[in-house]
Formats: C-alpha cells, structure tokens, sequence
C-alpha cells in the first residue's frame, strides 16, 4: 500500500482541489491506494506542532501519518530536503482535484523530484 499526501485547499477529500503551495496549504487529503485502487481517504490540518511555520513542519507532519508520497503541484529546496530526508517520495505536476493528481500518479503521469530539482516557482 502507499499512502499518499496531496496539499489541498479545502477537507472535501477527493473533491478538494489540489493546493498550489506545498508548504502553505490548509490541508493535506491522505489517500491509501493499493494496486491502483483506493482503499481509504483521510484529511488532516496543516499546521506545526510548535506552533510556527517552518519549512520542516509539513513533512514532520506527513511522517507522523505514515505518509511515503507527496504529490505536489510546485515545491522549494528546503521543503523537499526535508521531505527526501524523511524518506518521502516526491512527485511534480499534480493539478485539478485530489481525485485527478491520484489518477495521474498511477498512470504514471507525474514527475518524481530528486533532491536538486524544485518547482519553476519564482518566489522559492
């Protein structure tokens, strides 16, 4: 099974759309998917145990939910780093809702980041 996370902008789940900015999002929609189909759905809130932003705090977040994979639509150095130390995979191009970034991960259609590529965001 992999559990995936993917940075949305509301708790509909499956229905919310895709967050643009990994690290500032409201939510993270957790989605299990076993052999292509999806086996639970879950939301959790974005916000740092120590109650300040932090680069780090999104991924101490998602490993504390057992999370292996992040969809992302864009992403900075740090928040990736911090991701890949935590043994996170990373994939670029997720877009649209929750329901189309899952399905485009298991088409294969994203883009898996190593630890020097990052989104073409100009503020990061």
């Amino acid at each position: 099974m992999t559990k995936i996370a993917v940075p949305s902008i509301s708790d509909r789940g499956l229905e919310s759309d895709v967050c643009a900015h990994y690290g500032s999002c409201e939510y993270f929609t957790i989605v299990n998917v076993e052999n292509g189909t999806i086996t639970g759905i879950d939301t959790i809130i974005n916000s740092s145990p120590d109650g300040a932003h932090n680069c780090a705090a999104p991924s101490i977040i998602l490993k504390s939910h057992n999370v292996d994979t992040v969809l992302v639509s864009g992403i900075g150095g740090r928040p990736l780093m911090s991701l890949k130390e935590k043994k996170i995979k990373v994939f670029a191009g997720a877009a649209g809702k929750v329901s189309d970034a899952v399905q485009d991960y298991n088409n294969g259609l994203l883009q898996e980041l190593s630890m020097n590529e990052t989104c073409s965001c100009s503020h990061h």
